[in-house]
């Protein structure tokens, strides 16, 4: 299963180029005072990429200042405000990322907080985000997989929230206990199934070492060729009642 998933990830990163389809824009009028960092005007995913470099060390610091820029202006998530709960969150995060277990509440804000994680050690940590689940879970169904698929996170993508990937899972799967990963440990399985897959697909050592790449490949594919994909390859009879 896992040579399948492989090779379909491998399909797509080949046929799709980062450097054109992601095109995550963030503000850069705003970064915080204390923060140097030159970024290209010319290309979003460059600038992505640069900005990873820039933040690491100014992590970890009081008031968590940038884990909440981080958050709300490059993540544009303006609902995780700053408050004594969250600035909880934000420390609790970083104990358990040593322990490699989450609790639930910090898995309920995981698209936020592993926003925070992909900066801190981009070569051991990506975003788990609603979009990328939703492309891998597809993709794990694709290649033979029936269960320990990945909890999705609430979304704010459209496309994606017409085809909700859970029922599609129960549909082909059935409603077994195993079905999906524990909310302890599926992100930290999740970032290490994307190392093992970017060591595979990639040629150019930083995409594989890096597993933010892949996830901004798995980001990217979802809303267009992911849910056309489950489309053409869906298909659901409805038995007429009497």
């Amino acid at each position: 299963m896992r040579n399948r998933l492989k090779n379909l990830i491998k399909a797509y990163a080949s046929s799709h180029s980062l450097d054109t389809r992601f095109i995550w824009e963030f503000p850069t009028h705003d970064l915080p005072s204390s923060i140097t960092c030159t970024l290209p005007n010319s290309n979003a995913f460059r600038k992505n990429i640069a900005l990873k470099g820039c933040l690491k060390t100014h992590l970890k610091k009081p008031e968590y200042c940038i884990e909440y820029w981080i958050i709300q202006k490059w993540g544009g998530i303006q609902g995780f405000k700053k408050n004594d709960k969250n600035d909880q969150r934000i420390a609790e995060l970083y104990k358990r990322l040593e322990k490699g277990v989450l609790t639930k509440d910090l898995f309920g804000c995981i698209s936020s907080l592993s926003k925070i994680a992909s900066f801190l050690n981009p070569k051991h940590y990506a975003i788990y985000d609603s979009r990328a689940i939703f492309s891998l879970n597809w993709l794990l169904l694709k290649a033979g997989a029936r269960n320990n698929f990945f909890p999705v996170p609430a979304g704010r993508n459209n496309e994606i929230a017409k085809y909700d990937i859970e029922t599609i899972l129960r549909l082909k799967c059935g409603d077994r206990r195993d079905l999906l990963l524990d909310h302890k440990t599926a992100y930290f399985e999740y970032c290490e199934l994307l190392k093992e897959i970017s060591a595979e697909v990639w040629d150019d050592v930083d995409r594989q070492t890096m597993p933010f790449y892949l996830e901004m490949l798995l980001f990217i594919l979802g809303p267009q060729e992911i849910v056309a994909d489950i489309k053409s390859c869906a298909n659901f009879e409805i038995l007429q009642g009497p």
